[in-house]
């Protein structure tokens, strides 16, 4: 990318508020955003593979990407996470140089810088700074999916189903209004805490009952938040 441009301007401004290189200087982070490029792709492609992932480092800088996989047999579908405005991908694959075979979809319209993941590993030796966050980031990574893989050993579809709205609106400014699952289909919802779309429905219907929600469509809006939290506590 090149200096002194609209487009560098505007993204050094976008990684300089990124987590993630927060502790680089100004005069570093306008050294790896020349190597960076930018890829976009619509809403319903697939952004990355797994060969694509091994070969490159992506930041997302606008919508939303669903990582996920599908059992070959019966065609089940597991929604791993979902990464927005902000996340790494791919993270594993920058720190152990192998193909990350999961599938993803572009839930938005998607825009990315990408850079050559090579380089995106020579940061890490160059720029000791860039560790200060990336380990972090890393151990947030690993903390989360420990916990989804023991809510999925441990809880009921009703008690991952609270959860998967009340960790969405921790994340927001505006709690009454969800995040990264807005306008999710119900199938994708209930893809996301390993159920089946009939006993996710009967969950929302529940909270839907007990005005702790406002369903129109694919829209969801949580009413009443006190309730929602209440609930979680006790399920």
């Amino acid at each position: 990318m090149k200096k002194d441009t609209t487009k560098f301007n505007y993204y050094f401004k976008f990684i300089k508020k990124s987590p993630h290189f927060s502790e680089l200087s100004d005069g570093t982070i306008e050294e790896i955003l020349t190597e960076f490029s930018v890829e976009n792709w619509k809403k319903g492609e697939s952004p990355f593979n797994s060969e694509l992932t091994k070969n490159k480092f992506y930041l997302i800088t606008k919508g939303r990407v669903k990582v996920f996989q599908i059992n070959s047999t019966n065609g089940k579908e597991y929604i791993i996470e979902i990464l927005a405005s902000g996340n790494i991908f791919d993270i594993i694959c920058l720190l152990d140089s192998e193909e990350h075979h999961v599938f993803t979809e572009a839930l938005d319209d998607v825009e990315a810088l990408v850079v050559p993941m090579k380089l995106a590993k020579e940061w890490i030796n160059k720029h000791p700074e860039f560790n200060k966050t990336l380990l972090p980031y890393l151990g947030n990574q690993m903390r989360f999916f420990e916990e989804n893989a023991t809510d999925l050993a441990l809880l009921n579809t009703w008690s991952r189903t609270i959860k998967l709205f009340v960790k969405d609106i921790n994340t927001n400014l505006h709690p009454s209004q969800l995040k990264l699952i807005n306008n999710l289909s119900h199938t994708d919802l209930a893809n996301m805490i390993g159920s089946a779309r009939n006993v996710l429905n009967r969950h929302l219907q529940k909270l839907k009952e007990d005005k702790v929600i406002e369903v129109e469509r694919n829209h969801i809006e949580i009413k009443n938040i006190e309730a929602l939290l209440n609930k979680f506590k006790n399920s």
